[in-house]
């Protein structure tokens, strides 16, 4: 039996069963099987569309990604045969992720019009204290708090008496019923938890129309509402996971896990809001390393009463994961 003589080909080629074919250079890719003359096997991408940024034996360009707007991006470099599309930060937002970032924050606008440092594509707004001096008003109001307050204290302090004369006075065998804490008002816990990567979680437990009922009622215009569904006419849970993120998006993190559960159960999606809010305690609590865990005695106990008999029949799709590759999908 003889034995197949193993091909050795160079740094620029590829092996193809017995024979040593030519790679192509970058901004190019092969228009035949096997290249053995790159000036007429290998052809250029599309500028501004397609683009590969390394020596390879491809058939096929990779497509140029886009910077949307609606995340807050803006082209930085635009894409070439060899060179992908460089992202960046749009004016008056900014990204506190890892590069390259996917979505931009609206920067901070301080209330008391003092910024001690300005808003930058990595890093947000820092605004500071207005010194005030002391008016007219402030003093009167220090003067008449000063006249009212031993006249308070004496009020307080009768008041502690007659109660003390009417305790002396009471059946000691009869029982006091006491009030019972309701925590129906308790806030909601971790209010400020971050949401962007549970995008996908939460939306799964909504469907489309309850997803677009809500970004609706938060002033998300009809336009930005439209143009997502079409961008992903056939897939309802990229639908639903790109009207979520535009309304994060404009919120901002701050206070946003409270404005998610508590509209939620205004628009009678109660059913939602508790699967939402169970879900993300367990997130966050296997998150924590050892923190602090969720106390009974002081989580939300709202309880929801759903009205008009709702119904859910739209199932909960399971939400993609996000591919890593380099060709936009």
């Amino acid at each position: 039996m003889i034995a197949k003589r193993e091909i050795k080909c160079k740094l620029d080629e590829y092996n193809l069963g017995d024979q040593c074919c030519k790679k192509c250079e970058r901004g190019f890719v092969k228009n035949i099987t096997c290249p053995t003359n790159t000036n007429k096997h290998c052809v250029a991408c599309e500028n501004g569309k397609e683009y590969i940024d390394h020596v390879n034996d491809w058939n096929k360009c990779l497509r140029c990604h886009s910077c949307d707007s609606v995340f807050g991006l803006e082209v930085a470099k635009n894409c070439t045969p060899t060179r992908n599309t460089e992202c960046t930060c749009a004016k008056n937002y900014f990204c506190n992720s890892s590069v390259p970032c996917s979505h931009c924050d609206p920067c901070t606008i301080c209330e008391s019009g003092v910024v001690e440092k300005q808003c930058t594509s990595t890093s947000d707004t820092v605004c500071g204290m207005k010194e005030t001096g002391m008016t007219g008003q402030t003093i009167a109001v220090i003067v008449v708090l000063v006249v009212l307050l031993p006249l308070i204290a004496g009020a307080i302090s009768c008041y502690k008496r007659k109660q003390r004369g009417l305790t002396s006075k009471e059946n000691l065998g009869e029982v006091i019923p006491k009030t019972e804490v309701s925590y129906e008002n308790v806030p909601l816990i971790y209010t400020d938890v971050d949401l962007s990567s549970h995008a996908a979680g939460i939306v799964e437990e909504m469907t489309l129309q309850e997803v677009k009922t809500f970004v609706r009622n938060h002033k998300i215009p009809e336009p930005v509402i439209d143009q997502t569904l079409r961008d992903y006419f056939s897939d309802t849970s990229e639908q639903k996971i790109k009207l979520f993120q535009v309304w994060y998006q404009r919120h901002g993190i701050k206070g946003a896990y409270g404005t998610l559960i508590s509209s939620l159960r205004e628009f009678k999606m109660c059913t939602a809001a508790d699967k939402i809010e169970e879900k993300l305690k367990a997130a966050v609590t296997r998150c924590q390393d050892g923190g602090q865990s969720y106390n009974d005695d002081t989580e939300q106990s709202q309880t929801c009463t759903q009205e008009g008999g709702n119904s859910y029949n739209d199932s909960a799709e399971l939400s993609k994961a996000y591919s890593g590759s380099l060709e936009e999908t």
